[in-house]
């Protein structure tokens, strides 16, 4: 079996990270409305322009927020829907969760599978990792044989390339 990273695997976890800072800036900015009244009133006021209300609502959260939450803030703002913000949040909570819930199952193999190797590779995974599996096929030939798989941070490499690897640093030792 292979510990070394792959580019997926920091993907991934560049993935997990996006998801934690937008939705841990979402909250601030919604704390930060839902216990200051005269904030809330500062960004609800349409008579100010949208900027300055913006960045009275960035000013509010502590390390400010990044380019692309304060973009849809900005959003937000312009149109006059912060007050939807608590819905937003919750919305998105539910959908990171139910995101968590379901685990992507990566599986590499040598040659395509055929229907029925798919089906077979399925119900053995869903026995071990549970049933809320979310498949991905993908063919790699230098893998040589075998089979490369990953279910959430587990990975198994059953490949004959790591294999051939392992025999390889076992021998140059």
């Amino acid at each position: 079996m292979s510990t070394q990273a792959r580019p997926k695997d920091y993907a991934a976890a560049i993935y997990e990270l996006a998801f934690e800072a937008w939705l841990r800036q979402l909250q601030s900015v919604q704390q930060a409305l839902g216990r200051d009244a005269a904030l809330r009133s500062h960004v609800q006021d349409r008579s100010r322009p949208a900027a300055e209300r913006l960045q009275r609502l960035e000013q509010a959260v502590e390390g400010g927020l990044d380019r692309q939450v304060r973009g849809f803030l900005g959003t937000l703002v312009e149109a006059g829907q912060t007050d939807m913000l608590g819905a937003i949040v919750a919305e998105f909570e539910r959908l990171v969760s139910r995101r968590q819930e379901r685990k992507l199952a990566q599986v590499v193999t040598a040659v395509a599978l055929n229907d029925a190797e798919r089906r077979a590779m399925e119900a053995r995974l869903t026995e071990q990792f549970g049933p809320e599996l979310e498949f991905q096929y993908k063919v790699d030939k230098s893998l040589i044989g075998g089979v490369y798989l990953r279910v959430g941070d587990r990975v198994i490499d059953g490949s004959v390339a790591a294999k051939l690897a392992a025999l390889r640093e076992s021998l140059a030792a």
